[in-house]
């Protein structure tokens, strides 16, 4: 498991924040899902109506987990901060391009891709930190360089996620 120190910015102040990223989703990340960031979604969706909730508010990290594990060509990431679990990623690296003039090239697909309840700024006015999703983007580029991808991702977002450029 490699590790290596990110930065966000905290919601507050927007002031950079050393946070650490790693190339695994471990079962003590699993554990800090469960114990944080899952009870503060339902919490919030409690009295929402589903069109209010947040589109991964039903997502189940530890099926998703055992889905990938030990899968030829996949990938996970997560995110942590002040000793919590910021976000998560699982990525895969058998994906070919799809688009003209790149068309059958060799790139890495993002699977799923989410931050703590409390980086949303729906759930929590201000984000605690942001730059989680920035963060797994630029993870993802790096591992298409490194796996012979020039760079090249591929993703298909939710309806309501954040712009990227």
């Amino acid at each position: 498991m490699e590790e290596s120190t990110v930065w966000l910015r905290s919601g507050e102040m927007g002031v950079p924040v050393a946070a650490t990223l790693i190339d695994e989703i471990a079962d003590e990340h699993l554990r800090m899902w469960d114990d944080t960031w899952l009870r503060e979604m339902r919490m919030f969706c409690a009295s929402r109506q589903p069109g209010q909730k947040p589109e991964d508010s039903h997502w189940d990290w530890r099926r998703k987990a055992r889905g990938w594990r030990g899968l030829l060509g996949y990938h996970s990431f997560s995110l942590l901060c002040g000793g919590e679990l910021q976000g998560m990623l699982i990525c895969r690296d058998l994906a070919s391009a799809r688009l003209q003039g790149q068309f059958g090239r060799p790139m890495v697909y993002v699977e799923f891709v989410a931050t703590a309840p409390w980086n949303r700024p729906e759930i929590s006015d201000p984000p605690r930190f942001r730059g989680c999703g920035r963060i797994f983007i630029l993870a993802a580029i790096e591992l298409s360089h490194a796996v012979g991808g020039k760079g090249r991702i591929g993703l298909h977002s939710l309806p309501t996620a954040e712009f990227f450029l």
